[in-house]
């Protein structure tokens, strides 16, 4: 089912977790809105960028302790996504923070060891608007504020 031109209900709601693919893909249909605004923001990227990847997105209970995600993660009820594209996450970063005009809640540039990923959700109404528009870096230990 396509939630807009370029995004699936199913790749929003992948996993790699296997054992809790359908279970995952169950507890989201409660989300069909956020993730159908989710997808919508997402076409903005993809237009400016072209295919992206999204390696993750709605995360029910299981599978985020699994993952290791916040419990109070905006993935849980299809808010967010981790998202990768042709350009360096740091250039999509900026982008998305500077000059694209995305209404998000926040935008991460997540940087483990080893690792690179953007993390973007989505705003108000969906994230209380006094804390919308939260630029941050993620060393694998600690986030910080991000500016350009």
């Amino acid at each position: 089912m396509n939630l807009s031109p370029h995004f699936t209900f199913d790749e929003l709601t992948r996993t790699g977790q296997k054992d809790l693919q359908a279970k995952n893909r169950e507890e989201a249909k409660a989300y069909m809105k956020a993730l159908t605004d989710l997808a919508a923001m997402l076409e903005v990227v993809r237009a400016k960028f072209g295919p992206i990847s999204v390696t993750s997105a709605f995360r029910g209970p299981s599978v985020n302790a699994r993952a290791g995600g916040s419990k109070t993660s905006q993935h849980l009820v299809g808010e967010a996504a981790d998202i990768g594209c042709g350009v360096s996450d740091e250039e999509l970063h900026k982008w998305i923070v500077t000059e694209s005009g995305i209404k998000f809640g926040q935008c991460i540039l997540e940087k483990p060891p080893g690792k690179s990923w953007v993390h973007i959700s989505l705003g108000a109404p969906y994230r209380d608007p006094k804390r919308c528009g939260e630029s941050l870096i993620f060393d694998g230990k600690d986030y910080k504020p991000k500016k350009y």
